[in-house]
């Protein structure tokens, strides 16, 4: 019996013979990929360029390098100069600094300066019982004293309760020489009223007080007069 041999065993070298082919091709392909992605952009040779206007010769090689060749008769024996090809490097951006904020300090008002009466030794102390119906302007009366005296050393119209007892300041006649008496500065005093109240002259009055021409008149300060 003659057997049939034109079926898929006929046919089996020739599909042995295409897979080995097609094989060989992918593997070619493969291993000529990175050749192609990383051939230089110039194949290695020689080449003639122009650079600033002369003709030059530009050899190429796998490094990258650059040799510039003197043309022929031109510089024959001084050699060519070699120029590095290097690779251009990202620049590295570097943040801005920012400079730091100067902060200037605000310049601040300084406090207003208070005109203070000077303290004197005219002034003492005597204890005083509040009375019913007193006042500041009435005890001033009674006392060498004042009301803005008595307001510098804290006694207001509240402190006036009957019964209380308060220290009241008051001029003291110790701090005044022979013939001279402790005075109460009220307000809207000046040395030419009290000289005129007193019967003086203001340059008597200044010299009573050791003071000189043009002395401040304190408010709630005791000065010495002469006697009436």
């Amino acid at each position: 019996m003659i057997s049939n041999r034109s079926g898929c065993a006929a046919r089996l070298p020739q599909l042995i013979i295409i897979i080995l082919v097609a094989t060989l091709l992918a593997a070619g392909i493969f291993v000529a990929i990175p050749y192609i992605q990383g051939r230089p952009e110039h194949p290695q040779g020689t080449f003639e360029w122009m650079v600033e206007g002369n003709q030059v010769l530009i050899r190429m090689d796998p490094e990258q390098e650059v040799w510039l060749v003197p043309p022929e008769g031109v510089g024959q024996g001084t050699g060519g100069q070699t120029i590095v090809q290097l690779a251009t490097a990202t620049p590295n951006v570097l943040p801005t600094v920012q400079p730091p904020t100067t902060f200037q300090p605000v310049p601040t008002s300084p406090p207003p300066t208070l005109t203070v009466a000077p303290r004197r030794s005219c002034v003492t102390f005597t204890p005083y019982t509040v009375q019913a119906g007193d006042t500041l302007f009435s005890i001033s009366r009674k006392f060498v004293t004042s009301i803005p005296l008595m307001a510098s050393h804290g006694i207001s119209s509240t402190s006036l309760v009957p019964g209380a007892v308060i220290d009241l300041p008051i001029g003291d006649p110790a701090c005044c020489q022979a013939g001279w008496r402790p005075y109460a500065v009220e307000e809207g005093d000046t040395w030419f009223g009290v000289a005129q109240k007193c019967g003086t002259s203001v340059d008597v009055l200044l010299q009573g007080n050791g003071l000189t021409s043009g002395a401040t008149l304190y408010m709630a300060s005791v000065i010495c007069v002469p006697q009436n």
